[in-house]
């Protein structure tokens, strides 16, 4: 499924993704990233795809407790891909050999739009449920105690490689690596899912937003 471009790419976001939010960019800093949006909106051709299982299809013992939490009271699980597709790898690949400043806000541009193509797959999943439905919010592997592992599984059940040219290496990551995955849950009742927080994570040794001594939440 092709999913629309934005507009234009939230600066603020992009600067959150550079680890400078709340930073109001001179003049030409400000041309940096709009070059940066600019030649990222040229590349990317958003993708993505998604699939409801019933949630006893899940290889639950293999994926954490925290995912489980989330899933707590939902009869099913929403799986869901996104890519912006290898143009911008590509692009991305061009300007790290050309021009450092570039490629890092085109890196985080990239992000942002990740995101958005997430965030516009999942209102198309909302916006088709039947009454009395409810979903929780999206939840990756990696995350919290879910393994990496897991993208593998929820690609092939998504197809992701000839349906959206999407796959997973052997280290478990994406490629295109500008890509996303998602489980969310879906019931009877409303539910919001649950946070794994940072005591559980991973990545709670390396992760970036922790240095700064912030979250991946705020």
């Amino acid at each position: 499924m092709d999913l629309p471009l934005p507009q234009a790419i939230d600066r603020a976001a992009v600067l959150r993704y550079l680890g400078a939010a709340g930073w109001q960019p001179d003049a030409a800093a400000a041309a940096l990233l709009d070059r940066a949006a600019a030649q990222v909106l040229a590349a990317a051709t958003p993708r993505g795809a998604w699939r409801t299982l019933p949630v006893t299809a899940l290889p639950a013992a293999e994926l954490g407790t925290d995912l489980a939490r989330h899933l707590a009271g939902c009869h099913s699980a929403v799986l869901l891909a996104v890519t912006l597709g290898a143009e911008t790898d590509a692009l991305l690949r061009r300007l790290e050999s050309s021009d450092i400043a570039l490629a890092a806000a085109a890196d985080a541009a990239a992000s942002v739009l990740v995101e958005h193509a997430a965030d516009a797959l999942e209102g198309i999943v909302r916006a088709g449920l039947p009454a009395g439905q409810y979903m929780t919010g999206r939840y990756a592997p990696g995350y919290g105690d879910c393994p990496l592992a897991f993208n593998d599984e929820l690609c092939l059940a998504l197809d992701t490689v000839r349906g959206i040219g999407l796959a997973v290496t052997d280290a478990h990551l994406l490629t295109p690596r500008k890509s996303t995955t998602a489980v969310l849950g879906l019931a009877d009742m409303p539910v919001t899912g649950a946070r794994a927080g940072c005591a559980h994570c991973l990545l709670q040794t390396t992760c970036a937003y922790r240095k700064r001594g912030t979250t991946c939440a705020e």
